[in-house]
């Protein structure tokens, strides 16, 4: 598609076809909340400690008693979806964190000079998406110093959040990002909205298990490629609001932590 084509029909996609759905699935939302499924958080490869954090830089929640939590979306970005969920973010004045892929970044800088307009974070999801732990030491290294390098173009200043592709880490990719000046950021609460084999998650599915494991200091993983999960948002945000929520960045979440 031409290259100023497509940034037109994002904001067509935008103004005229995102409110309209939104507004169908929060009604519907609305009728039936008692239709929603209890589920569980994904397993990932360990339990987080009991304060959230550990000194090689790992990072689950952040212990702290205000009621501040952090939305993260990995992936992307991806035409259509990026702006349908930066257009959402912004009419409910949520700042977020978005783990960004540096070779998409390449294929689409106009959504990544978007996300920095719109005043959010971002973190490096490393270059290729690869999962890490197959890698070299020197293969790790590259992936995340060559996005990183990419982020700092955007925004001026070297990103300081990492998430591992998949959830997928250990011991020693841990290191290597605390060595290059990272915080492995991982969470304390996940919806699974995004399924290996595309199954859609229902809306309704979504939005219950972020409310229902939402804490002080939590940290919540979605997917930017999600198109329920942009249809959620509303009733996330809302939800969380009436729960006494405030929403910052990973980072401001960091900087107000209990000490």
């Amino acid at each position: 598609m031409d290259r100023w084509l497509r940034p037109a029909l994002m904001v067509l996609a935008v103004m005229f076809v995102a409110p309209a759905l939104l507004s169908t699935t929060a009604s519907a939302y609305a009728a039936s909340p008692n239709s929603i499924a209890e589920a569980e958080l994904p397993v990932t490869s360990e339990r987080p400690p009991a304060d959230g954090m550990t000194p090689d830089g790992r990072v689950w929640f952040v212990p702290m008693a205000r009621k501040e939590i952090a939305l993260t979306f990995d992936d992307g970005p991806y035409p259509f979806y990026t702006p349908l969920l930066l257009h959402q973010l912004e009419s409910d004045s949520t700042p977020a964190t978005f783990f960004l892929v540096g070779r998409t970044m390449q294929e689409y800088p106009e959504l990544v000079e978007r996300i920095v307009a719109s005043g959010d974070e971002i973190g490096n999801h490393t270059f290729n998406h690869y999962t890490l732990t197959g890698l070299t030491d020197d293969e790790i290294e590259d992936q995340l110093t060559t996005c990183g390098s990419l982020i700092e173009s955007y925004t001026g200043a070297p990103p300081t959040l990492f998430r591992p592709p998949h959830g997928r880490y250990d011991q020693h990719v841990v290191d290597i990002a605390h060595k290059l000046g990272y915080r492995t950021v991982l969470w304390s609460d996940a919806p699974d909205d995004a399924k290996p084999d595309n199954t859609e998650v229902p809306v309704n599915v979504i939005v219950q298990r972020v409310l229902a494991h939402a804490h002080p200091g939590g940290i919540v993983l979605l997917h930017s490629g999600q198109y329920n999960t942009i249809l959620a948002m509303p009733m996330i945000i809302a939800g969380l609001r009436d729960q006494g929520y405030s929403f910052v960045t990973v980072t401001h979440l960091l900087a107000d932590q209990d000490f």
